[in-house]
């Protein structure tokens, strides 16, 4: 498909800049004074607050989750299988849904189990553009902070583990009951397109009115870097961009180092786990998988509350230091590579690790040599995803950020806050582009194995 890249690119922005610029970017579009609702629509009695708008909002930042996490699993599939379907004289729909669905099912189940807990969890979106929809990390956060209630505030956050852990065991418990291998160490150079031509055009069309919908939000953003206050006055200035970033020099800095540390650690661990999940038998495993995925059902603000009142003493004394931060981010966002990883693992034959160990390869050598490179997709997503959600935290590091380590998301958020929104443009969109950048740095170091390497084929 051409311009593949740039579809992948603009899908992944979501999860790239902080989570109230696409809230922000919402309102000035589309709120009551936006310039889409009342600047070109007239529209004087529409509100974009409340659930509609924060559904919106929530489903545009958060498919990229399942777009990480899909895109691994779809590309591990052996399109041999497809083919054979087609021989068979299986129509295309028949070989989709007896065949490609049933094989990538476990990554949409680990999709909508991310994409739930997530949302459950998410607190700079409700925050801003609920209203008078009351969501429960909002009003976790305002029992903790504005009431001074630490037990009803930890109340709530049960109740957001409840439905979480339901979803988290139902999802185990199919997922369990199926076998779901694709790669069998004869890996296919190929995939298989089973989409017809109008199929074909239709689903072209709906991504092209998203990535332009996507465009339209950022291109917001990139706009707000050269007035001098959006909003109240639009003259245009390129001022904003020398203030914002002398003033968030040090932030970035900060913002850089730490998320540099957490993402590596964050992949090996993940990996690990994936390995633990799906290919060890051993008391406690259900638990251990049940508490590495808890992190996303809890409010941020709690999960920030909590780090302070276990780390402020000695011999753990980490509040204030950029080692409480970077432990934040490791377990902050590990549900997710742990996801992919456990995903896409279940399509790898283990008859291959122990062709490896009966020649001699001990269990790191079997990890670095075999299986890494196999689940390697899954790899980059879950550095990639934790880079990322790192550089743009915001309700989970809002109480450990200090005066030596900084955050960008709170000085962006800060600045938003006292309706400097051009020098939160100039913040956010540097942002963007250091996070892609690194994106690109992650492709070209670790590099993709020849032979696992794919060419679509049309059917």
């Amino acid at each position: 498909m051409r311009g593949k890249k740039l579809v992948t690119a603009l899908a992944t922005l979501p999860v790239i800049s902080p989570p109230f610029s696409l809230t922000l970017s919402i309102i000035l579009l589309f709120g009551n004074n936006g310039l889409i609702t009342k600047g070109l629509l007239g529209l004087e009695n529409f509100s974009i607050y409340g659930l509609g708008g924060l559904g919106l909002v929530q489903t545009i930042s958060m498919f990229p989750i399942a777009f990480l996490t899909l895109a691994g699993v779809l590309d591990a599939i052996d399109s041999t299988l497809e083919d054979a379907s087609l021989d068979l004289n299986a129509t295309r729909w028949q070989t989709f849904t007896r065949v490609t669905l049933p094989l990538t099912m476990p990554g949409i189940l680990s999709s909508w189990l991310l994409v739930f807990t997530n949302s459950l969890a998410d607190f700079a979106n409700p925050l801003l553009l609920s209203g008078s929809f009351r969501v429960l990390s909002v009003e976790s956060y305002i029992e903790v902070t504005g009431m001074n209630r630490l037990g009803n505030g930890a109340a709530l956050s049960i109740l957001l583990l409840l439905p979480t852990l339901t979803a988290f065991f139902a999802q185990r418990a199919w997922v369990a009951k199926k076998s779901f291998v694709v790669v069998t160490g004869k890996p296919s150079g190929r995939l298989s397109d089973l989409a017809s031509k109008p199929t074909r055009l239709f689903l072209l069309g709906f991504v092209v009115l998203t990535s332009v919908f996507i465009v339209s939000l950022y291109g917001t953003i990139i706009a707000g870097c050269f007035v001098k206050n959006w909003g109240i006055d639009y003259t245009f200035t390129t001022a904003n961009i020398v203030e914002a970033l002398q003033r968030g020099k040090h932030a970035m800095i900060s913002t850089m180092t730490l998320a540099g540390i957490a993402t590596p650690i964050a992949g090996f661990i993940a990996m690990i786990g994936a390995v633990l999940v799906v290919r060890k038998q051993f008391p406690g495993k259900r638990l251990l998988e049940a508490l590495m995925m808890t992190p996303f059902a809890v409010p941020g603000t709690l999960i920030g509350i909590s780090y302070i009142l276990a780390f402020n003493e000695p011999p753990f004394l980490l509040v204030g230091t950029g080692a409480i931060l970077v432990i934040c981010y490791v377990i902050r966002e590990l549900p997710v590579g742990l996801e992919g990883g456990v995903a896409t693992l279940r399509q790898i034959d283990p008859s291959i690790e122990e062709a490896a160990s009966d020649l001699g390869a001990d269990q790191p050598t079997v990890f670095r040599t075999v299986i890494l490179p196999l689940i390697r997709p899954a790899f980059i997503s879950s550095m990639s995803y934790t880079f990322v959600r790192s550089m743009t935290a915001v309700s989970a590091i809002v109480f450990l950020i200090s005066a030596k380590w900084y955050h960008i998301t709170i000085q962006i958020y800060n600045f938003s806050e006292n309706i400097r929104f051009g020098l939160a443009s100039v913040l956010a969109t540097a942002l963007i582009f250091i996070v892609l950048a690194v994106f690109g740095l992650m492709r070209v170091v670790v590099k993709k194995s020849e032979h696992l390497e794919k060419t679509v084929t049309v059917q």
